[in-house]
């Protein structure tokens, strides 16, 4: 049954309900008739024993056949419903024998109370006896019922009721088959859009509609939610593959040009293996920079562990980073020792280093960096201003996308990747903060970063 469609387990499963459904209420119904019948039959048997018991108390000893013979309603009456009846003496001899339809037991003078279910020679009878006394005669009287009309009705209801519950089978089996049909196939439908789904790797839309508000209405409604968000991820990570195909081929093309020429000719040249081997070591550096912001991306995306962290303290330690790696870069900072905030100390010094890298890649002078943090009702805002080339109006809103960068020309010659607002904005709205950058063009840019401390 593992490997059973499910339309063909509703067809057995309902056609097999119903049937045994059907099958309890005949084999209810039958004995219930059974029963019915028996008690019928055990009335009429009582009737006729109950008028020839008066009608011999009524005509004395002195009965004769004539008597028995002109009672024609009583006759009619035994031979129809096939009994037999006989009066006996006291010894059991038999003095008188009314039809001889059903047969009857040997002899007992215990007489019974009621009727009594026998099989005499393969007949099915119901037998009764009675003491009789009338005049000065005294003996007793028997009666055989037949039940031989009755078992052949009893066959004919259990031949009907089998029939039925066959015919009964065929016909829950079409209409489970039918339900199954009709109630299977929006699910087969779906199924179909799954499988043209994965054909064409979840690029179009879904084109299923399914309007009732039941159960498959809200499954068809989970399967939109998923399949929009396995597109957005499909979408995410081919743009994400391309991108970073292709920020990483230009510098791979340099290193690849100057190893060939360093292996032609250039190795025996010692200003040029100089110039080549520091311009392959910046595109080194530019590529493993790359990867690194792309892996931090990576791993922050599900980390929110929560700590205070102290400001002062994180701009320190980039103050005494910066003088090490970047002796021309100025960072001035107007900052409360008090001031701390909700957030990791690694994840607020990526942010701040981030930023402050952005600064110094997007500035033609030598970088001036100034940051101040202030307090508002509910989060300390962290300010960045630097003396860069700033940002344009139209570019401001796309700036935390991910590879996007503001001046391509000036981004190749200073190793943007594209990725640093991108992973800072990630951060920040992970840590329940907000950011949001003030800019002109040559004006310089100011990014402020609101994050609760409470």
């Amino acid at each position: 049954m593992k490997n059973w469609s499910l339309q063909k387990k509703w067809t057995y499963s309902s056609a097999i309900s119903i049937f045994f459904s059907f099958l309890l209420m005949c084999v209810i119904l039958y004995f219930s008739i059974f029963n019915w019948m028996l008690i019928s039959e055990k009335k009429i048997a009582q009737n006729t024993l109950n008028e020839v018991v008066l009608f011999l108390q009524s005509k004395g000893p002195f009965i004769t056949i004539q008597d028995i013979s002109r009672n024609h309603t009583l006759l009619n009456q035994i031979v129809n419903q096939k009994q037999s009846i006989r009066l006996l003496n006291k010894d059991g001899i038999e003095l008188l024998r009314i039809n001889d339809a059903s047969n009857f037991p040997n002899f007992t003078k215990e007489t019974l109370s009621d009727f009594s279910r026998e099989v005499i020679n393969n007949q099915h009878v119901y037998f009764k006896m009675e003491e009789l006394n009338f005049g000065t005669f005294s003996g007793y009287v028997e009666i055989s019922h037949s039940l031989e009309n009755f078992s052949q009705l009893m066959n004919y209801i259990l031949i009907a009721m089998v029939i039925f519950a066959l015919i009964s089978l065929l016909i829950s089996a079409l209409i489970g088959y039918s339900l199954s049909s009709v109630l299977l196939k929006p699910i087969k439908e779906l199924r179909d859009e799954m499988q043209r789904a994965s054909q064409n790797k979840f690029s179009k839309e879904v084109s299923f509609h399914y309007s009732s508000k039941d159960e498959l209405g809200e499954l068809l409604l989970i399967y939109k939610e998923l399949m929009n968000e396995v597109s957005e991820t499909i979408k995410r990570q081919d743009e994400f593959i391309y991108n970073v195909s292709h920020e990483l081929r230009t510098p791979i093309q340099v290193v690849e040009g100057h190893l060939s020429l360093l292996n032609r000719w250039g190795k025996n040249e010692r200003e040029v293996l100089e110039e080549s081997l520091n311009i392959s070591l910046e595109e080194i550096q530019k590529m493993k920079k790359l990867m690194e912001e792309m892996l931090n991306l990576a791993k922050r995306e599900h980390a929110k562990e929560i700590s205070q962290t102290n400001i002062l303290k994180v701009i320190l330690l980039l103050q005494k980073e910066y003088k090490l790696i970047n002796p021309k870069v100025t960072i001035s900072t107007e900052i409360d020792p008090v001031y701390s905030v909700n957030i990791q100390q690694t994840a607020l010094l990526q942010i701040i280093r981030n930023l402050v890298d952005n600064s110094i890649r997007y500035n033609e002078n030598d970088p001036n960096i100034f940051i101040s943090v202030n307090q508002d009702s509910k989060n300390i805002i962290i300010s960045i201003t630097d003396n860069g080339i700033g940002i344009s109006s139209h570019q401001i809103t796309k700036i935390f996308e991910r590879f996007y960068t503001v001046d391509e020309a000036r981004t190749k010659s200073k190793g943007g990747t594209g990725l640093g607002l991108s992973i800072v904005k990630m951060l920040v709205l992970e840590y329940g903060g907000e950011i949001d950058v003030v800019s002109n063009l040559g004006d310089g840019t100011t990014f402020r970063v609101h994050l609760p401390y409470k």
